[in-house]
């Protein structure tokens, strides 16, 4: 791990001064990436006791082609956390382990009280393409959704939509073959993973296109339980129209769960772009609660979020060429969840934007409708 961690760094810090990519007599490189620092701040309901995080991000990738048919692909996620969040928070560098890997690629250097400094190997894959199939195998995203915020179908890496600051998502381990039965139609096989007892997840994805739509079937074995799910992509006039559905099939002692998200979106004349998602999850819940501990946002294939019932709405507009703003807002009803979390983006310079995001949580509980917590991030970020 070191070793590999100390070659992409070095690499990617001379290409800061050369070209985005290069050919060679050993094939073409491509290597990019970025540095973000992010300040953080998080409060209690009432805005005291206020607790304070800060966060120093990079992330190199390293693409080599040594052939039209063969791509490697190498990408490094470094972060260094400090401050009061660290100190706060038992075992911190714990909790930041991707448990979908089998192969600990992890390496922390620094674990002090206040100070966490770790990288990972986020993606190692080798891709190998001919006319009509590709096989890929290592360290890789496989991406099977088809909406925005919620993914049913995604059942290899699903993502947390709370956390923008990793615009990449988590990957697994394991191999993906994809076959092109025709310009409109391919069936992809995958299998991935994290090296538990009945941790691993088996899918084929027959994927087609017909009466303008982009359609999905998938079945499979996801750990302990067989699974089956569907999705679709198109338009309904000039309005986007998604969703998908995914059923687990009870197994043994564990239980049915049934995912279905439908989303739908719209770009306005004057540039207003508004987007409207439903989730609804069977095993959530659909009543008050009596502690904010109840509501815990991990999220999982089969549990996309606590609760049963899920509508979210989301408002964006690109003011000027240089300021972005976007209002989502995330309602449970029957628990009486809601989420909301405005983000602003300006570009400073070439390369580099400065981002504001605030979240806040609410929701009726001890027969009060109150704020849970609210945390404000600013970020600024350099790509290279």
């Amino acid at each position: 791990m070191k070793w590999l961690f100390i070659i992409s760094a070095i690499i990617a810090g001379s290409s800061v001064f050369a070209q985005d990519s290069a050919e060679s007599k050993t094939g073409k490189w491509e290597i990019n990436g970025y540095i973000k620092n992010m300040q953080s701040l998080y409060f209690d309901k009432n805005f005291n006791n206020s607790v304070s995080g800060n966060l120093l991000h990079n992330r190199i990738n390293i693409k080599w082609k040594p052939s039209e048919k063969i791509t490697t692909v190498a990408e490094v996620r470094s972060r260094l956390f400090w401050g009061e969040e660290v100190k706060l928070t038992p075992e911190f560098a714990s909790q930041l382990r991707n448990e979908n890997e089998i192969v600990n690629l992890q390496q922390t250097w620094i674990n002090k009280t206040s100070l966490v400094l770790l990288s990972n190997v986020e993606r190692l894959y080798i891709d190998y393409q001919e006319r009509n199939w590709n096989l890929r195998i290592g360290r890789q995203r496989i991406n099977w959704g088809e909406t925005i915020t919620w993914n049913p179908n995604d059942i290899f890496n699903t993502y947390n939509f709370l956390d923008f600051d990793y615009e990449e998502r988590p990957g697994v381990d394991g191999g993906k073959f994809k076959y092109l039965l025709n310009n409109f139609s391919n069936i992809e096989l995958a299998c991935a993973t994290n090296g538990n007892k009945d941790g691993s997840v088996a899918a084929i994805k027959y994927a087609l296109n017909k009466w303008g739509y982009d359609m999905q079937i998938i079945t499979g074995w996801y750990h302990n339980q067989p699974t089956i799910g569907a999705g679709w992509a198109g338009n309904i006039k000039e309005a986007g129209f998604k969703g998908e559905v995914q059923y687990f099939i009870p197994a043994r002692d564990s239980l049915p769960h049934l995912n279905v998200t439908l989303e739908s979106d719209y770009m306005f004349k004057k540039g207003w772009y508004v987007n409207f998602g439903l989730l609804y999850t069977n095993q959530g819940f659909y009543k008050p609660v009596d502690n904010w501990e109840d509501i815990h946002l991990q999220f999982s294939p089969k549990n996309l979020m606590p609760t049963k019932w899920n509508i979210m709405l989301t408002t964006s507009k690109q003011f000027t060429p240089l300021f972005t703003g976007s209002m989502s807002t995330v309602y449970a009803p029957g628990t009486n969840l809601l989420i909301i979390f405005p983000t602003f983006q300006y570009n400073i310079a070439t390369n580099l934007d400065i981002t504001l995001v605030w979240q806040s949580f609410f929701s009726r509980y001890q027969n009060r409708f109150q704020a849970g917590n609210h945390s404000v991030f600013l970020r600024m970020k350099w790509s290279f």
